[in-house]
């Protein structure tokens, strides 16, 4: 085994010296013709497949473990015209990190740190960020993982409008959902509701209504554009059926 670790260390001075400049060195010449001498010697060595993989050459190039418990966090959906951060998580030490828009007229990509990058939306589709991680090991090896952060871009809404311009509900009701429409329907903005009296009625960012007190109060959703839309919230004791209302 001592020749083989011999040669090991023969293979990565040569690796070193013919990375310099000029002509062939001495020291090159001395270097081959041990590296020559150990090698005919190794025909008749058996090499233990354990001895293998405790080399250095063994150790660097195994990169299935090479920053496993590393992770993105990062918002999928985002709206056009709007920027966001994408944090790397668990990174190990001494890597080097890129970022890398697949598609720049959807999405543009800014690199702030090692571990982040804010990236816009400029368009809308999909498009997706590729974080490619490498490190510098041993003699020269490098470790490299790659990540994608896939992005959903869409528009920002133009208009909202209550699919019932009045509504029902039975007092006690929890998580009861006041279906809208935007426009353009592929936009993913999430207006901002608010109830003109939380003591009959409460609503909560996703737009889910809970009756908790008899009455009537207004539900209004707004846009980022400022239009807004407006519905009549009546709590009665109970409700027929037939002001019941399918949900999404």
């Amino acid at each position: 085994m001592k020749n083989i670790h011999k040669i090991l260390f023969l293979t990565a001075a040569l690796s070193c010296l013919t990375i310099l400049p000029g002509t062939k060195s001495s020291a090159q010449d001395f270097l081959l013709q041990e590296f020559n001498e150990q090698n005919s010697d190794l025909a008749d060595t058996t090499i233990p497949d354990s001895e293998f993989m405790l080399s250095p050459f063994a150790s660097s190039l195994k990169g299935s473990e090479f920053n496993e418990n590393v992770s993105l966090k990062y918002n999928k959906e985002i709206l056009q015209g709007d920027s966001h951060i994408l944090e790397i998580q668990d990174l190990e030490k001494n890597c080097d990190v890129s970022f890398k828009s697949s598609d720049t007229d959807v999405l543009t990509v800014e690199q702030l740190s090692n571990t982040s990058c804010s990236y816009t939306g400029v368009g809308y589709g999909n498009a997706k960020i590729t974080v490619t991680i490498t490190k510098t090991t041993a003699f020269f090896f490098k470790d490299r993982k790659t990540i994608n952060a896939n992005i959903h871009v869409t528009p920002k809404a133009v208009s909202i409008v209550f699919r019932r311009g009045t509504k029902k509900i039975a007092l006690g009701t929890k998580n009861k959902k006041l279906p809208f429409t935007i426009r353009p329907s592929i936009s993913k903005e999430v207006p901002a509701f608010k109830s003109l009296n939380k003591k009959i009625v409460s609503i909560n960012k996703k737009g889910k209504i809970t009756a908790k007190k008899l009455g009537t109060t207004y539900i209004t959703a707004t846009l980022l554009n400022g239009k807004s839309a407006k519905c009549k919230v009546i709590v009665l004791d109970e409700v027929q059926d037939d002001d019941e209302e399918e949900e999404d």
